[in-house]
C-alpha cells in the first residue's frame, strides 16, 4: 500500500483527509505544530483503521527544520498532501509586519520550500502524487483578502510549473482550487451555504482528486465559474466595486 504524507493533519480538513485515507487502508504519516493534537488524531484514527500511524511534530514557517525533518521520515511518501494553510485578518496583515508574514509563510513560502524537498525525492525515484490545497482567493486579488490571495496564486502558479516539470519523470501534482469551507479559518466570514462545504465533504472529494490525480480541480464547481466571471471584469471596474 502507498505510503501518505500530510502536512497539517491537524487542521479541520487534514484530520478528514487522514480519516478519508485511513479508511481505504493507506499507512500514514501526519504532521502537525501540535504533538498532543496529533496524538489524539493516531489514536482515534488506530482504533478505527488497521493501518501503521507516524506522527511529526512540524512547523511550515520553521524553514530550518525542514530538510530534518524529510530526512527523518520513517517512509518517504508516495502520496503527499499539503494541507496547511492560515488566513486570519487582512487589516491586521496590513498593519503588522508579523500576521503579515505569517500569511505568506505558511500558504507560500513554506509550501513551496516542503514541497520542493518532496518533489525532489519524488523526482529521483520517479514516482510519486503532490497534492496542494490553494484557492480560488488566488484567481484574483481582491480587497479584503489580497494578501492571502496572492500567496495561493503565488502557490498556484509554481505547481503548475511543477507539474509540467514532473510530468515526464513519472510525478503527478494536484491543485486544489479550494473555496469556502466551514472551519476556524473561516469564523467571522459571510459565507454563502449553498457555495461552502462541510470539512468532511471537502476532504473526501480532495482524497478523490487526488488519487485520481486530476490536475486543477475547483472542489466546489460552481467556483470554476464565479472566478471565470471575476477574471473578466475589467479592471476600469473592478477597482471601482465595492469589497466582495
Amino acid at each position: 500500500m502507498k505510503h501518505t504524507l500530510i502536512i497539517g493533519a491537524t487542521s479541520d480538513i487534514g484530520i478528514h483527509i487522514a480519516e478519508s485515507l485511513a479508511k481505504r487502508g493507506f499507512p500514514l504519516s501526519l504532521t502537525g505544530r501540535d504533538q498532543k493534537k496529533l496524538n489524539e488524531i493516531k489514536t482515534k484514527l488506530k482504533s478505527k483503521y488497521a493501518i501503521s500511524i507516524e506522527t511529526y511534530e512540524l512547523d511550515v514557517t520553521d524553514f530550518s527544520s525542514h530538510t530534518k525533518f524529510y530526512q527523518t521520515l520513517k517512509e518517504k511518501p508516495t502520496i503527499a498532501f499539503f494541507v496547511a494553510g492560515y488566513y486570519e485578518d487582512q487589516t491586521k496583515a496590513r498593519i503588522e509586519q508579523t500576521e503579515l508574514l505569517k500569511t505568506i509563510h505558511t500558504n507560500f513560502t513554506g509550501a513551496v520550500s516542503l514541497i520542493n524537498l518532496i518533489s525532489l525525492d519524488m523526482e529521483k525515484r520517479q514516482e510519486g502524487t503532490i497534492v496542494a490545497i490553494s484557492s480560488v482567493a488566488g484567481d484574483r486579488g481582491r480587497q479584503m483578502n489580497y494578501i492571502y490571495g496572492s500567496a495561493k496564486a503565488g502557490l498556484t502558479t509554481y505547481l503548475s510549473g511543477l507539474r509540467s516539470l514532473l510530468f515526464s519523470k513519472g510525478v503527478h501534482v494536484s491543485t486544489i482550487q479550494l473555496g469556502p469551507v466551514y472551519t476556524k479559518m473561516s469564523l467571522g466570514h459571510n459565507l454563502i451555504p449553498w457555495l461552502t462545504l462541510q470539512p468532511e465533504v471537502a476532504g473526501e472529494l480532495i482524497v478523490k482528486a487526488g488519487l485520481n490525480k486530476k490536475d486543477i480541480v475547483y472542489i466546489r464547481w460552481p467556483w470554476r465559474f464565479i472566478m471565470g466571471v471575476i477574471r473578466m471584469i475589467p479592471e476600469w471596474i473592478f477597482k471601482r466595486l465595492p469589497p466582495f
